[in-house]
């Protein structure tokens, strides 16, 4: 196993139309020494139109967001955006995570969850929030709390009891807006808690968010940018908290990827060597294509970056392209990150990409990455590759049921699902159901 994270699995309820929880199993039930991913790499998420699979990508985002920015919940639009996404029924959305830490000595797994609900002043804010660890060398051993907050309170923390008294001073209405990993990491890493070990299990869970791309939209990545260089520049005095912890830490990537627009002076070496990747990539699918050449302006310490096709006889703006080909740019970055050993969640990978490109990228992915990409998908095509492999196809059903595909004989999954043979996924409309639905 190369990469540091391999997520197990998550939950989701409270966000759309999902209300009760939603599990998606990444791996099987048993964590011990033994270990072994490979054959678990790959899941797409199969549904109707409206079961909620665009839910799912969206509560991941939710809580990436709260974890890397600062007073997320304060910010106006954003409390705008949860009163538009969250659950009008519950009102109160839940998320939660179990991954697993691999540091060569050491193998351990944290459960991290966080609840959202409205405060008394109508406004949306963390309920609760919790960290938890046990050894991921054994399949028996329990949970030890790490921290806890629950309504703005700290009601627990590893710690000795002046530490605690310390935390819970500096962190004093602060817990309702911002996680306990953000304002530990940014604000209260002087604040000694190496004995606990808790400093470097936050540093941890942080750099987890971290490892995970979420392509729904183009947007800023600054928020990435400034705490991968805040754990770079943190002293961990004993190198031995968690073994190989400080060499995971030498591993963050201060940069980002080839959409981004602002690329700082310090990074455009780092830009121009993944422009010069993307371009091969492109290659395989517009032989014609020469180059792609980057229009840089000098902004401060930074470039302003636009790209531009080079065809020998045109140029244009990588935004004038085919539909197809701006997609396969845009997912460039997310196919690195999975290539690297990151965590890629993809919303509707499916859309504007040829059949037989979008089978053999997951079948490449399937057999040559370190990573992990699940992505939303409408294509049965690619059933037929991921069901060599375990945990790959979850079927979601409009009632928020999910149910993942297990071999059933000589059954193949995609005649199982068109035909209506997938639990709470019955696909019971035929042809003649149209008649007369679209005028006499």
């Amino acid at each position: 196993m190369s990469n540091m994270h391999y997520l197990l699995n998550i939950g989701v309820s409270g966000i759309k139309s999902i209300k009760d929880e939603v599990r998606l199993e990444f791996y099987k039930k048993t964590i011990n020494k033994d270990f072994e991913p490979d054959k678990y790499r790959i899941k797409a998420i199969y549904g109707e139109n409206g079961s909620g699979k665009s839910a799912i990508i969206t509560a991941i985002k939710i809580f990436q967001d709260i974890m890397i920015k600062d007073q997320y919940l304060s910010e106006s639009k954003n409390q705008h955006f949860l009163n538009e996404i969250i659950n009008k029924t519950t009102q109160h959305f839940h998320f939660w995570c179990e991954y697993l830490i691999d540091l060569d000595k050491e193998k351990l797994v944290h459960y991290y969850s966080i609840e959202i609900g409205r405060g008394n002043n109508g406004r949306y804010e963390i309920k609760h929030e919790l960290l938890k660890t046990k050894s991921g060398n054994y399949s028996n051993n329990n949970y030890k709390t790490l921290y806890e907050s629950k309504d703005g309170e700290l009601v627990h923390i590893k710690c000795a009891k002046n530490y605690r008294t310390e935390v819970e001073k500096k962190m004093a209405n602060l817990l309702s807006t911002s996680s306990f990993n953000y304002l530990y990491i940014v604000h209260l890493n002087n604040i000694n808690l190496k004995e606990s070990n808790i400093l470097a299990h936050i540093a941890i869970n942080l750099m987890f968010s971290l490892s995970i791309k979420i392509y729904m939209a183009e947007e800023d990545q600054h928020e990435l940018y400034f705490l991968r260089k805040k754990l770079r520049e943190i002293e961990f005095n004993d190198g031995n908290l968690i073994p190989g912890f400080n060499d995971a830490i030498d591993s963050i990537n201060d940069y980002s990827g080839v959409n981004e627009k602002l690329v700082t002076k310090e990074h455009f070496d780092s830009y121009k060597e993944k422009v010069e990747q993307l371009t091969r990539f492109i290659q395989l699918f517009k032989k014609d294509l020469i180059s792609i050449d980057i229009d840089s302006k000098e902004n401060g310490d930074q470039y302003e970056c636009e790209l531009n096709m080079n065809y020998g006889s045109y140029r244009i703006n990588k935004e004038f392209e085919s539909t197809g080909i701006k997609k396969l740019i845009r997912l460039f970055d997310c196919f690195t990150t999975v290539d690297k050993g990151g965590i890629v969640f993809i919303d509707e990978m499916d859309s504007n990409l040829n059949d037989v490109y979008l089978c053999k990228l997951i079948e490449y992915f399937m057999y040559y990455s370190t990573g992990q990409l699940c992505f939303t998908t409408h294509n049965l095509d690619p059933m037929s590759v991921l069901k060599e492999n375990k945990n790959s196809i979850d079927f979601l059903s409009s009632d928020n049921k999910l149910v993942s595909w297990t071999s059933r004989g000589n059954a193949t999954p995609e005649n199982c699902y068109k035909n209506g043979m997938i639990e709470h996924s019955p696909f019971n409309i035929d042809a003649t159901d149209f008649v007369g639905m679209f005028g006499e």
